[in-house]
């Protein structure tokens, strides 16, 4: 059993008098005020609306770059029955963006676009010459790139060579100069006025299915059925969570909406999804997006052909969803042993050469590795050593691969340091494809540490913030319920974190590495479950002070409170 870490907690403070003044004001209670406070929301309008997460809060589309140009252009396009081709990419905020578009033209204006997602393991992300070249000469006309796109010069330029109008639908770092495309949509431009940057390319195309509804509703033309770009949230927030894009401003009202969508009434494809997954959509979180359904849509971009994942969403066969969802299920079994056996050698490696945590970062690489999976790995191995990591595949003689990163660490920023080493990168704040020269690995690995270090000094574990302390006895289901209401949770807005200090329990190990510690003195039932914190167990056997997040279960028909534990520790006398 290994030895459990100890991080220094953070416990924000706040004065009580101000939680009372903002809980009367809001319309919530002094937990949640006190929780509000916390996080930087001190005025009650302010408040009051990021409770709400309203729709209607949403800033104008309009505001963003080229959207009506690329509306027009799109509408004209099939008014005059030109071929248009959604290329779209492998992962589930690409295919949720494709399906997205696909079924929004479909359901209201009856057209059924083209859709090619390129294969990971033979043509790479985004736009290539071949795939244009064939788009070209099969007669598409107009050319709608989502989740990629930005920084594509040459490929946008040579498609415009060809004949083909360029829409770009995108939120990845836009290069400098622009790709010259008919219409380009990216809240990173330079030039646009739209005010939320944190919009996964799924967002995007909502903003874009708002301006086509628009536009409908002006056109003499159209007579079918009133738009409603609302329709498609659930895809929105599935795309949205699984691309780990930030649960603040408008991501957070998409993915709540969307949600409740998904909890109300599924359609066939996700249902299915959710049956394989083994989850009740009438409890489904926004957790749940992120770690069950996405990684399942995933998988077969990962491996094999992310078509799968697209014929799943946008299919109205339920007996094919099922088949669909069942391969699915398959591919991602497939693709969590291999995971495992990547992660387990690169812990391996890392435990086994002191060497490589004195730098900032990580930068591994294996000839034997999947190119699909090496993302994933890369982010377990930020969870553990808690420095940004990359790990790399063979690509013929090239190094290919993915990056991770810490909050603290721009891993874009630091790509860009190390340009001068790399065939080519791409990415964001948190996650970046690239691929290099075998013989540049080395001073890519020197560049790379050097370049995290000028943005933040790697010296440990980071320290665990609590939103604020708390009495047990004082928690009931109506504090968790309005805690609730702070989410959906996920990055950029965690679940409630709060301490509880002297708590009594009786420890116990559970399989697969967990504890779980029966709590005493408490209004109701209730336990603490640590998930592979087996290791805490001997510190369990006097008063805790507990780190953890609160929700409400019902086990055989009794509700009681469960904590989810973050870390633990012996109550000082």
């Amino acid at each position: 059993m290994s030895e459990h870490v100890q991080r220094r907690w953070v416990v924000h403070q706040v004065d009580d008098g101000a939680a009372v003044r903002l809980a009367e004001r809001a319309g919530t209670s002094p937990l949640v005020a006190r929780v509000l406070l916390a996080r930087g929301l001190d005025d009650a309008d302010d408040a009051s609306r990021f409770l709400a997460a309203r729709l209607g809060d949403m800033p104008d589309p309009g505001l963003m770059a080229d959207i009506a140009r690329a509306a027009e252009r799109l509408l004209t396009a099939i008014r005059r029955r030109e071929k248009v081709t959604i290329y779209g990419d492998y992962d589930v905020d690409g295919v949720t963006s494709s399906a997205t578009l696909w079924l929004f033209c479909r359901d209201v204006l009856g057209v059924e676009l083209d859709v090619y997602i390129p294969q990971r393991l033979t043509e790479g992300y985004g736009l290539n010459l071949e795939a244009i070249d064939h788009l070209a000469d099969t007669g598409t006309r107009v050319l709608v790139t989502v989740d990629n796109g930005s920084s594509a010069i040459r490929e946008v330029g040579h498609a415009t060579a060809r004949g083909l109008d360029v829409i770009v639908v995108d939120h990845h770092q836009v290069s400098d100069p622009e790709p010259a495309a008919f219409a380009h949509l990216n809240p990173h431009r330079s030039g646009c006025r739209f005010p939320d940057t944190g919009l996964a390319a799924v967002g995007v195309v909502f903003m874009l299915l708002v301006e086509l509804r628009r536009q409908l509703r002006d056109a003499p033309w159209y007579d079918g059925p009133p738009p409603r770009p609302d329709h498609y949230l659930d895809l929105v927030a599935l795309g949205t969570v699984a691309d780990v894009a930030p649960l603040q401003g408008v991501n957070r009202a998409l993915v709540r909406h969307g949600v409740g969508l998904l909890q109300r009434r599924p359609r066939l494809g996700l249902a299915a999804l959710m049956d394989v997954s083994q989850v009740r959509p009438e409890a489904l979180t926004a957790r749940d997006l992120g770690f069950r359904l996405g990684p399942r849509i995933n998988a077969a971009g990962r491996l094999a052909d992310a078509a799968v994942g697209l014929r799943l969403l946008v299919g109205d066969d339920a007996g094919a969803a099922r088949q669909l969802a069942a391969l699915l299920e398959a591919q991602n079994q497939e693709r969590r042993a291999i995971e495992r056996r990547i992660a387990d050698e690169a812990v391996a490696r890392v435990e086994g050469d002191s060497t490589l945590l004195e730098g900032s970062a990580l930068v591994l690489e294996s000839p034997d590795w999947h190119p699909g999976v090496v993302g994933i790995v890369a982010s377990r191995l930020v969870e553990k050593f808690h420095r940004p990591a990359i790990l790399l595949a063979r690509d013929g003689t090239s190094w290919k691969g993915s990056a991770r990163s810490v909050p603290a660490v721009n891993i874009k920023r630091a790509l860009d340091d190390c340009a001068s080493h790399l065939q080519r990168y791409g990415g964001h704040v948190g996650a970046a494809g690239l691929a290099l020269d075998e013989d540049s690995l080395l001073a890519f690995r020197a560049a790379l540490n050097a370049a995290v270090s000028t943005q933040v000094e790697i010296t440990g574990p980071p320290d665990l913030e609590a939103d604020a302390e708390v009495a047990l006895d004082q928690i009931g289901p109506a504090d968790v319920a309005g805690l609730e209401a702070l989410g959906p949770f996920g990055h950029a807005n965690p679940a409630v974190r709060l301490v509880a200090r002297g708590v009594r329990g009786r420890g116990r190990p559970l399989r697969g590495g967990h504890l779980k510690i029966d709590v005493f003195g408490t209004a109701g039932p209730c336990e603490a479950i640590g998930w592979g914190m087996e290791a805490a167990l001997e510190q369990t056997r006097g008063p805790l002070d507990l780190l953890f997040s609160p929700r409400m279960e019902t086990f055989r028909g009794t509700r009681r409170l469960v904590l989810d534990l973050k870390d633990l520790r012996p109550s000082e006398p």
